[in-house]
């Protein structure tokens, strides 16, 4: 009779010695679960969420893959522990933030979504109301001589800070500071940092300050050496010189270099500024 009114879903499963075979997967009995459910965010205490999957005959489904995914989204780091179900069917996942507030965490077995859920609450962690695309610096402290809290960040879909390394950088994404957040230094300490912002794509021509050669640029930090003066001529105009940017050496680390850019129909800069709107859409996040 239980078979009768269980509510199931044929899925996909890989078994151990690598044969694909169809299973059926009880929904009603297979369960998303957390050792804890309260924790504090600070990015070092974890939950440990386990996914365990059972069949229309309550044995264990094994080899399924599984996926967890959390209501706040990147916000939250999953580790994967064991992301295919093991012979007792469960998977298991590592749950850390640095974030206040609660997230429900869901799980998926293909384009199966389990209904059990786990919600996970944090506390005594970033409680200042940030969102994706902020951009942040701490107060000022009076002092001429100190650095940190001239520095200015941007607050990423993935809950990490990039830093803006200079002011050119900066403008070649914002036309001002009229939107930076002041954040205290205990919530600004608990944000981890994802490493450096690179130039816009598509708004200045840069350099190196040992290095000739001049490199436009596109997403994700990538650097083109443009080879010959007609070429860039025809992409910045006959004051292309009046557009380069040194960049310092010590930033090199931040950068990676494509294909050269032969001639000046290669690359249109318009078109690569205008198809990165976003810090994060440049570095891959989102």
């Amino acid at each position: 009779m239980r078979r009768l009114i269980a509510i199931f879903a044929t899925v996909s499963l890989l078994c151990p010695a690598g044969a694909v075979h169809a299973a059926a997967l009880d929904l009603n009995f297979s369960k998303v679960a957390a050792d804890k459910t309260q924790l504090k965010a600070d990015g070092i205490e974890n939950v440990l969420v386990v996914v365990t999957l059972k069949d229309i005959n309550l044995g264990p489904v094994v080899g399924a893959k599984v996926t967890l995914t959390s209501s706040r989204g990147m916000v939250d780091e999953i580790r994967i522990e064991q992301d295919t179900t093991d012979l007792i069917g469960k998977a298991r996942f590592r749950v850390f933030s640095l974030k206040d507030g609660s997230a429900v965490f869901t799980a998926k077995v293909g384009d199966v979504v389990l209904p059990s859920t786990a919600t996970i609450t944090w506390s005594g962690g970033l409680s200042f109301p940030l969102v994706t695309g902020d951009l942040i610096k701490l107060p000022d402290d009076g002092d001429l001589s100190t650095q940190p809290d001239t520095a200015v960040y941007y607050y990423a879909k993935n809950g990490k800070r990039y830093v803006f390394p200079n002011d050119k950088c900066y403008f070649t994404w914002y036309l001002d500071f009229s939107k930076v957040k002041i954040l205290p230094q205990d919530q600004m300490s608990l944000i981890p940092i994802g490493g450096n912002v690179t130039y816009h794509p598509g708004t200045k021509l840069v350099k190196f300050q040992t290095d000739t050669k001049t490199y436009a640029v596109s997403r994700g930090g990538t650097l083109r050496w443009v080879k010959t003066e007609d070429a860039v001529k025809v992409m910045y105009g006959s004051d292309w010189n009046a557009k380069v940017d040194d960049i310092n050496e010590a930033f090199y680390i931040n950068y990676k270099f494509g294909s050269p850019i032969e001639g000046g129909f290669d690359y249109a800069p318009d078109v690569v500024r205008n198809s990165v709107q976003s810090i994060d859409y440049d570095k891959g996040i989102e």
